[in-house]
């Protein structure tokens, strides 16, 4: 008799965002708080460190932020990318995330392989497949596996929520 088996070596708490994908969770390594709030902008002037052994000190520059990488706002969880590394303390976005100052975030590399996924509370759940197609799953149960290859979990058109994604 055929079973699914699930063996995970990664696991992310999953924020639904109409902007971006599941960020490659595999390639982290900066986070801080905005000093200032900008609406088209990520500033951290605090970003002014030379340990290289501490990426959270390091400017941008220094610490390896790319165009494209995933940035999560951890005090909201909203996302968005990186258009342009300015300087070592700024970072260009695509979307208002940061127009309050004092938010904590997160930044990933860009898109990952695929994930399942793991649903915490049942609902609707709108996802992009791997492939590339865009799905609603209607009535997911909660406390579930979701055996999908999905790299991008829609906020709008889903309803599931206590999301995890599973590598």
């Amino acid at each position: 008799m055929a079973y699914q088996k699930l063996q995970a070596g990664k696991a992310w708490s999953v924020y639904p965002s109409d902007n971006t994908d599941i960020p490659n969770t595999g390639l982290d390594g900066v986070n801080g708080t905005t000093t200032t709030g900008s609406a088209t902008q990520l500033i951290d002037a605090s970003r002014v460190g030379t340990d290289i052994g501490n990426l959270n000190t390091l400017n941008f520059l220094e610490a390896g932020v790319q165009i494209g990488m995933i940035i999560v706002n951890s005090t909201d969880g909203t996302q968005t990318t990186v258009k342009q590394v300015v300087n070592g303390t700024t970072l260009d976005v695509d979307q208002n995330i940061f127009a309050v100052t004092g938010k904590t975030y997160a930044i990933y590399g860009s898109n990952q392989e695929g994930a399942v996924l793991y649903i915490g509370t049942a609902g609707n759940l709108r996802v992009t497949t791997v492939a590339g197609d865009i799905v609603t799953f209607n009535g997911v149960l909660g406390g579930s596996f979701f055996p999908v290859h999905v790299k991008k979990v829609w906020a709008s058109g889903g309803t599931a929520s206590n999301i995890i994604a599973l590598w």
